[in-house]
């Protein structure tokens, strides 16, 4: 009977261990032994994003290429970060429109959208010249609206 027991309470950490990692899905995803920011129904783990955000500007500072790539590596954590924190929307215009409300100063929110609207330039647009003056800019939306979440 004890021996039941056993098996039984570890089969329950075991469970509540797969769920507090996301269902086995990016490993620490929810991680409680970090810090965390909470967001209205999602959780964002700061310290994930706080070293995906620094390797994006070491890539940044390796010249044109680099400077593209970041802004797209920015986009994208910008939408994982809007998708944690469970903003409805199935693109990021959607989820970013969402989380209007999230951002306390318009210039925040606009940075992002601006930053958002250049990346789509970069993916979408034959022949676009991206002016590095324009690429740091978006880089500080991006940062600025990922301060703005608390995420960062």
């Amino acid at each position: 009977m004890i021996g039941f027991l056993i098996v039984l309470l570890a089969a329950g950490l075991i469970l509540y261990g797969v769920i507090l990692s996301g269902g086995g899905k990016k490993k620490g995803r929810y991680r409680r032994n970090v810090a965390t920011s909470r967001g209205s129904r999602g959780f964002v783990d700061i310290q994930e994003i706080r070293a995906r955000w620094d390797s994006i500007m070491a890539t940044s500072a390796t010249g044109a290429s680099g400077l593209k790539s970041s802004i797209n590596e920015a986009d994208k954590l910008f939408d994982h970060v809007l998708k944690q924190l469970a903003m409805d929307g199935d693109t990021m215009a959607d989820r970013l429109k969402a989380a209007r409300p999230r951002f306390t100063e318009y210039a925040a929110y606009d940075g992002v959208w601006k930053a958002h609207k250049l990346r789509n330039s970069l993916a979408h647009d034959i022949g676009f010249d991206l002016v590095p003056s324009q690429a740091k800019e978006a880089l500080k939306g991006f940062e600025t609206g990922l301060r703005a979440l608390k995420a960062i």
